[in-house]
């Protein structure tokens, strides 16, 4: 009783401190770094944004007769279009809720509010925490002390197959350096798809609305066209239309981790359009234990897109990835038949044996001379 009693406490105490945000809560510091980090969102100079590409899928295993397909064996070959477009056009309630507040208006909607204050707080709190991105035990600290804090839920689910974290799983303590830090997340079944199709454990999920994926590659280009995270991102996004059907847009993030970077990946499974994001550095150029206020902001936008993604732009929709077209008569699959958690391997296949075999003389000569052999070998044995 205690335990709900306190609950209950934090929890009028966090709508308190939402309906009292002010952009005063902000150092002159952070937000100098926040209005640095919008404009990389709409800026006119094309270095400084971040940008979005559109894919088109030339070839991919989304829907192979021979079944279905896991993430880590996806085959998906992105053919770049001829069209850049920048974050910031598909976030756009995300930039006027921001920008508004830099300049002393808070949102009127309660759960703007909430939103709001999640951010205002992560940067009033300056969090310092030891990051190796290359890690999956970073990942469920990235989840922990990033991700999750910036979503109006601390509930995560890290891939219970994860290396080097389940032995902080009973003392449900972050696997950080800080012993006192405790895990807000669990551990457990992070599957989803179908094993007809695309399917399998994804690194971890933030509560139940977002894929966050570790890629383990290094980024040698300004894009990472990665086919694992474009196969989860677009199974993803049928999944959401399919669990959400009233959302006002299908245009679903997921997050991908490279290099000590962040990656947004986003497919619309109602238009049929694929884009990615160009990386956006983790953590600060002057603390490497801090992280980015670009990647703060970035990581708000993308864990409430649900509220804060205004979808495609008109100028977008002419840019299909082909995905339909490549899932064939699979398609119904992806529409209907993806679920979350218990994706188990794919059915075992029954094995139709021939009506007929062929026989043919010189075998039945061979089984004569065999049965020859084996007679005069009995007879030995009888003497």
């Amino acid at each position: 009783m205690a335990d709900d009693s306190g609950q209950c406490a934090n929890k009028r105490r966090r709508l308190t401190d939402c309906f009292l945000l002010s952009v005063d809560d902000l150092s002159l510091s952070d937000k100098s770094d926040l209005t640095t980090a919008f404009h990389k969102l709409c800026s006119t100079y094309y270095a400084l944004n971040i940008r979005l590409l559109p894919y088109k899928i030339n070839y991919c295993n989304a829907a192979i007769s021979s079944g279905g397909v896991t993430f880590s064996e996806a085959f998906c070959e992105l053919e770049t279009l001829k069209k850049g477009f920048f974050l910031g056009d598909i976030f756009r309630r995300g930039l006027d809720i921001g920008i508004e507040f830099l300049q002393g208006k808070i949102p009127e909607a309660k759960h703007e509010k909430i939103m709001l204050a999640k951010l205002v707080s992560f940067l009033k709190a300056g969090e310092k925490v030891d990051l190796d991105c290359e890690s999956e035990t970073d990942l469920s600290v990235l989840s922990n002390h990033l991700f999750a804090k910036l979503a109006t839920s601390s509930d995560f689910t890290i891939d219970k197959n994860c290396k080097n974290t389940r032995k902080y799983e009973k003392r449900n303590q972050c696997s950080c350096r800080d012993e006192n830090c405790l895990f807000t997340g669990c551990y457990g079944d992070t599957s989803i798809g179908n094993n007809k199709v695309w399917h399998g454990d994804v690194d971890a999920i933030i509560k139940n609305e977002i894929v966050i994926q570790n890629l383990e590659v290094e980024l040698d280009s300004p894009f990472c066209r990665n086919p694992q995270l474009a196969a989860e991102t677009i199974v993803f996004s049928f999944l959401q239309k399919k669990r959400h059907p009233e959302l006002s847009n299908f245009l679903i993030p997921c997050i991908g981790i490279a290099d000590n970077a962040m990656i947004l990946m986003f497919y619309d499974s109602e238009n049929d359009v694929l884009l990615e994001s160009s990386p956006v550095p983790l953590t600060s150029t002057t603390c490497k234990n801090k992280f980015s206020v670009e990647a703060v902001l970035i990581s708000w936008l993308a864990i409430n897109y649900r509220f804060l993604c205004t979808g495609l732009t008109d100028d977008m929709l002419p840019y299909k990835a082909g995905f339909f077209a490549q899932s064939k008569d699979m398609i119904n699959v992806y529409e209907n038949n993806l679920t979350m958690q218990n994706i188990g391997p794919p059915p075992a296949k029954e094995i139709i044996l021939p009506s007929e075999w062929s026989y043919n003389a010189y075998l039945l000569e061979k089984q004569r001379r065999l049965n020859e052999v084996s007679k005069n070998l009995i007879l030995k044995e009888e003497k």
